[in-house]
């Protein structure tokens, strides 16, 4: 696995773990629509959020949650409304998220894990009406 590849899969596990803890539910993981994805699909409250996560080292090229440019926005639009169409619910709101985190291997706590940093937005961004 590219190593690019393994560091987002490490900050995708490591926002699922998150956001678990903060009593979601995590309902897809990876979700593809076309050559869009969505990577967390969760659910808490009657609320789905679908969430872009973005991991990076450091702050050198800004932070993660800037990565979440508007032309990813509307990906991750179109992918949710796929979903939506094909997994319908009655009640339930829809909102996007973003997780950013700032994993620097490079330093290590007391527990000699790398040092981290995560950045939970809710409601990121919406949809046009």
């Amino acid at each position: 696995m590219n190593t690019n590849v393994a560091f987002g899969k490490k900050g995708e596990d490591m926002a699922s773990a998150f956001l678990k803890k903060c009593g979601y539910q995590i309902l897809r993981r990876n979700y593809r629509s076309g050559n869009n994805e969505i990577d967390l699909i969760t659910k808490k409250d009657n609320i789905v959020a679908f969430v872009e996560v973005k991991t990076r080292h450091n702050l050198n090229y800004g932070h993660p949650a800037e990565a979440v440019t508007l032309s990813k926005q509307k990906e991750l639009i179109k992918a949710a409304q796929n979903f939506i169409n094909d997994n319908p619910s009655q009640g339930v709101d829809y909102r996007f998220d973003v997780v950013a985190i700032i994993l620097d291997e490079s330093k290590r706590n007391a527990f000699n894990e790398p040092c981290e940093d995560i950045f939970f937005i809710e409601d990121a961004f919406r949809t046009l009406p």
